[in-house]
């Protein structure tokens, strides 16, 4: 078994690519997914985890999310999130955080990781979200950050779970009006660096 088989089984789920049917996906006009969105206790934890069979680094932060909205209600939310890579594929870990719902009511009991959700990276969401919407999958979520006209970054989660068992989010990165999400050279640079000063 290779480092990225022993990762996945660690996050007990099926591999990116077959997660979502391409019907549905081509149906609303979404692209493939990119990122698995884990949910777990101790998200630290699992970075250690994680980074012991191969994957990684991770990038950790506790975050504000300003704008965030859940169920039709603003809420001053914060969220415990990293980010890695195994084999090119995008992992987020998320703690329970502060006043996001739809993260701590998944999170597993027993300590382990669960797949909440698959992430999307393209533009049109409000187009998107509105597709979605009108066949029955309800936003369960959003959020913006960022300066707008500088950088700003906009999220949706739509409830899919009906049909998909899972959530899927779509993020929009916009740096000087163009969709730019950052690649995983970035997040892993990042990453490197802030571990470089925790030792320090």
């Amino acid at each position: 078994m290779n480092s990225h088989e022993q990762v996945m089984q660690q996050l007990g789920c099926d591999d990116l690519n077959e997660l979502v049917d391409r019907k549905f996906l081509q149906e609303f006009g979404l692209v493939m997914p990119e990122q698995y969105g884990m949910v777990c206790q101790n998200v630290k934890e699992q970075i250690a985890n994680l980074e012991a069979l191969g994957a990684g680094p991770f990038l950790y932060a506790n975050m504000k999310m300003p704008n965030w909205k859940e169920c039709g209600k603003l809420e001053e939310a914060y969220a415990e999130i990293s980010l890695g890579y195994s084999n090119g594929q995008q992992i987020e870990l998320l703690g329970e955080g502060k006043n996001i719902d739809i993260y701590r009511e998944n999170i597993p009991a027993d300590g382990s990781l669960a797949l909440h959700h698959v992430c999307v990276f393209q533009e049109d969401i409000p187009e998107l979200a509105r597709r979605l919407n009108n066949a029955g999958y309800p936003t369960a979520g959003s959020g913006h950050i960022g300066v707008k006209g500088l950088y700003t970054t906009t999220v949706r989660y739509i409830d899919t779970r009906e049909t998909l068992g899972i959530y899927i989010e779509m993020v929009e990165y916009k740096m000087l009006g163009r969709h730019t999400p950052p690649g995983e050279k970035i997040i892993t640079g990042i990453a490197k660096l802030q571990k470089r000063f925790a030792k320090s």
